[in-house]
């Protein structure tokens, strides 16, 4: 029998030994949730409205990496495209001419059961069925990637190391997208706790780039000699965001990783409060990453 998790808004993570028996707890009830649904999704993820827009197709990874999301923002529609076959695969980035996706699987220890993240290895996401193919060999380091994105470059980009004893803890690196390896830039600054961690990029339309945190939305200054976060502002609604997109007009969305019975959420983010209005439930377990497809021509992509 499922037993209801504590309230996850009120959930924070304190240490090592806290943070890998959380993960365990989290990993275990997403493990019985897929058991128990076979991944369909409830009535509440095909809800409608009336409403449409040119591009409101938010892509995402769900149940812990183990599948792709087309979920519709404007019509409040969430639609499971495939099994991703590489479970763990949490993160993800759209390329510039918005034909894949990449991501880590494995990425993270425990996320889902019996997952190794030294065994953590770049995927190339097919977007139309979800499938993953692993790239290159595997990263070493254990790093952890939950947040990548592609710079406007073709360059691609990734937040690594969870763990705040180490001293490259909360780092910016860059991934070779056909060996697979992380190269490390520097610290993103964002601050010690694994509450600090950033989860989740985002670019607007000017080029600037942003980073999430469970708690807090941050602006990260990309240049030659820092790449260093400065909070925007802290979240005011969920504390276990994971996921952040920008569309086209500069609205911000966010996602949060909740289990059963509660199940994920897609807000709207207001960058001045940080508050967070909720739009609708997604009806899956556990939405990590979420992104738009990009507007550019993808005349950098390096894939």
């Amino acid at each position: 029998m499922l037993i209801a998790p504590s309230d996850p808004r009120e959930h924070k993570l304190e240490g090592c030994s806290k943070k890998e028996t959380d993960m365990r707890r989290i990993a275990g009830l997403a493990l019985a949730l897929l058991l128990i649904l076979g991944g369909a999704v409830p009535a509440a993820a095909r809800q409608n409205s009336k409403h449409d827009h040119h591009n409101s197709t938010l892509f995402a990874t769900g149940q812990l990496g183990t599948a792709l999301l087309a979920i519709d923002v404007e019509r409040g529609t969430t639609k499971v495209i495939g099994p991703t076959g590489q479970p763990g695969s949490i993160a993800l980035a759209i390329t510039r001419n918005g034909r894949a996706a990449y991501s880590i699987a494995s990425a993270v220890t425990g996320f889902p059961p019996g997952i190794d993240g030294a065994n953590a290895q770049l995927a190339r996401i097919d977007l139309a069925t979800g499938a993953a193919t692993l790239v290159g060999r595997p990263m070493g380091g254990n790093l952890s990637v939950m947040g990548m994105t592609f710079a406007p470059d073709g360059a691609l980009y990734g937040a690594g190391d969870f763990d705040p004893r180490s001293p490259t803890f909360n780092s910016l690196y860059t991934i070779d997208v056909h060996t697979g390896l992380a190269t490390r830039i520097g610290s993103l600054g964002a601050g010690v706790n694994e509450t600090d961690y950033i989860m989740s990029f985002a670019w607007d339309s000017h080029g600037n780039l942003y980073g999430a945190s469970m708690m807090a939305l941050y602006r990260i200054h990309r240049n030659r000699t820092t790449n260093m976060a400065t909070k925007v502002v802290d979240f005011v609604g969920s504390s276990l965001v994971m996921g952040i997109a920008i569309d086209e007009d500069g609205s911000f969305y966010a996602a949060d990783l909740v289990g059963p019975p509660t199940l994920s959420t897609i807000y709207r983010v207001d960058v001045k409060t940080g508050l967070l209005t909720p739009l609708f439930n997604t009806g899956i377990a556990f939405v990590h990453n979420i992104a738009f497809k990009p507007k550019g021509d993808g005349q950098h992509d390096r894939d």
